[in-house]
């Protein structure tokens, strides 16, 4: 039952060692996708899953990045 608890942006933070505001950006950019509450957003243990395997040994760490990343995983020319 715990992989049906959902995660707000701090605990995926602090679960992937990265700030905040990273974690807004691979939102943004759709490398995590995320379900909007209200004014936040939650997260499921899947998707942080998903994003482990998928995004292994690639570069994440800037928008720019991130972006690269994203065409890549996802066969965008």
């Amino acid at each position: 039952m715990t992989d049906l608890k959902m995660l707000n942006q701090d605990e995926v933070a602090e679960l992937i060692n990265v700030s905040r505001d990273q974690v807004a950006m691979l939102r943004e950019v759709g490398i995590i996708r995320a379900t909007k509450t209200g004014k936040c957003y939650i997260f499921s243990q899947q998707e942080i899953k998903s994003f482990q395997e998928l995004y292994k040994g690639l570069d994440v760490s800037n928008k720019v990045k991130a972006l690269e990343s994203y065409k890549t995983v996802n066969g965008i020319n």
